[in-house]
């Protein structure tokens, strides 16, 4: 009951909270240390952790998805998003892949078989003239092979529809900006609150916050 009660309470504060990060931080620019993937996963840092970023996981985003932001770019800080355990540190759009951006898959429908097609396959079944199945055999396989070309042929438009699509996502991934996803204990950002100094702490080897640092110190 009395955790129930607090997580009540807590939850006002922590969107106190993130409104004061909003303010702080959103609209204004800062330069990025590193390069950065170009998705919206962007880069984990995880609070007092011994490597507070899995580089190896970072080295296979980038490798996946590209690099939205190049090291020394400068760069608007678009969104802080305040979550149980996580806060969001987007900047220049935060990133490919949130919802509504295009996947790039392309599916396509395979060709069912005609009324045609059904009826001689039943008809062929029903017959016991030799003549009259050979006849029905010949047109049965026009038929399927008519049916396999066009399967073929959509198949083939979808992948070259595909490799289009996934041409262009990859430009419009440069574009979309990235992030960072600060990680935290459980419980950590109801009890302690974050702060823009907590932020700029995590954040200080992979970006460069210059003016706003005499900011939150002034603060």
């Amino acid at each position: 009951m009395r955790l129930g009660w607090m997580l009540m309470l807590g939850l006002p504060l922590v969107a106190q909270d993130e409104m004061a990060l909003r303010r702080f931080f959103e609209g204004k620019k800062v330069r990025v240390k590193m390069d950065m993937p170009a998705s919206h996963l962007g880069v984990d840092v995880f609070y007092k952790g011994e490597m507070p970023v899995n580089f190896r996981e970072y080295g296979e985003r980038t490798k996946k998805f590209g690099i939205a932001l190049r090291e020394g770019d400068a760069v608007m800080i678009t969104t802080v998003k305040v979550k149980e355990r996580i806060i969001e540190f987007q900047l220049g759009g935060g990133g490919y892949g949130t919802f509504g951006d295009d996947s790039g898959s392309v599916s396509y429908s395979s060709v069912s078989k005609s009324s045609r097609e059904k009826d001689l396959e039943k008809e062929l079944k029903n017959t016991t003239d030799s003549r009259r199945r050979d006849e029905l055999r010949r047109e049965l396989g026009r038929l399927e092979s008519a049916r396999r070309y066009e399967d073929s042929r959509r198949r083939e438009d979808a992948r070259r529809l595909e490799t289009i699509k996934k041409a262009e996502i990859a430009e419009k991934r440069k574009d979309a900006g990235s992030r960072f996803n600060l990680r935290f204990p459980e419980r950590y950002l109801q009890e302690a609150g974050p702060t823009p100094s907590l932020v700029m702490g995590m954040l200080e080897e992979y970006v460069d916050f210059g003016e706003l640092r005499a900011r939150a110190a002034g603060q």
